[in-house]
């Protein structure tokens, strides 16, 4: 387990250190709580990298639209240091409306350049995510910079088969033929939203571990229904701000839902594969 200098974040918050508790493990490293006598922070630790201050940037960059994350103390090669976001029990119909109204707004939020990615980039879990700019063609985006990577790391992991690969190959080649991509417009979105990705209390959602980068946005409503993370009140108070197009259903769910699939492939095994199998054949790929 990480030693934790306490005379370090001592320093940083100005505050005594009352406590160090241990909360889980991450996927690049153990977390803890650091409890002061006013507030209480969540440290994240991990090797020495740059993954940390991506995640610092991206929670930034989030903050400058006035959407709710967590507030940056510190971050280094080795740590990040944010509030801990304290949660109120809400029913259900309450967290799927706050969730639709932050989602909305991050949504809402586009580039002058429609440009798809990012300008640097970002992880998702343990995994890089290449954002090289794309103008204007979202496909060509998804398929280059999301789909074949991920795919190409299952297939040499041994659990993709080089039969569903060639698939997916083809499948990235035509996508252009399936979408009407003069109906989308890139809109940053947080890209691993799945329900431990959002916290609740009696101020709204609050969003954590962001996968940032500017996409069409159903991406990530395709995400939100692989594992069924809100239900109708979500979509009926989303839909009245961003309505879905008349393809998300019957084209752009099973597509959209590829990317998540082969990386929870990658992260767990071959579990996923039918969920993925699942998709090419209602896209008859």
């Amino acid at each position: 387990m990480v030693q934790i200098d306490q005379s370090y974040f001592q320093n940083i918050l100005n505050e005594e250190i009352l406590s160090v508790d241990f909360l889980t493990q991450g996927q690049i490293g153990a977390i803890y709580t650091l409890q002061t006598p006013t507030q209480k922070f969540l440290l994240k630790t991990s090797e020495a990298s740059n993954r940390l201050q991506i995640e610092a940037d991206m929670l930034n960059d989030i903050r400058k639209y006035e959407i709710a994350v967590p507030k940056v103390f510190d971050v280094s090669q080795t740590h990040l240091l944010t509030a801990y976001i304290e949660t109120d029990t809400l029913t259900v119909e309450e967290k799927e409306r706050a969730a639709a109204k932050i989602l909305a707004k991050l949504h809402s939020i586009g580039n002058e350049s429609r440009m798809y990615g990012y300008w640097y980039d970002t992880t998702i879990g343990p995994f890089s995510q290449n954002n090289e700019q794309t103008q204007y063609n979202w496909t060509l985006f998804l398929g280059q910079m999301r789909i074949m990577p991920m795919a190409r790391i299952c297939y040499d992991k041994g659990i993709l088969s080089k039969e569903m690969l060639t698939r997916l190959e083809l499948l990235c080649r035509d996508m252009y033929k399936r979408i009407d991509m003069s109906t989308i417009e890139p809109s940053l979105i947080h890209g691993d939203l799945w329900s431990g990705n959002i916290l609740f209390n009696m101020n709204g959602a609050t969003l954590i571990d962001p996968a940032i980068y500017f996409a069409d946005c159903e991406m990530e409503l395709a995400f939100i229904l692989m594992f069924d993370t809100f239900g109708k009140t979500f979509f009926d108070t989303y839909t009245k701000i961003h309505p879905l197009s008349n393809d998300f259903y019957e084209v752009k769910l099973p597509l959209y839902q590829i990317y998540p699939y082969l990386i929870h492939t990658a992260l767990y095994g071959s579990s996923y594969l039918d969920g993925l199998e699942m998709c090419l054949k209602r896209l008859k790929a």
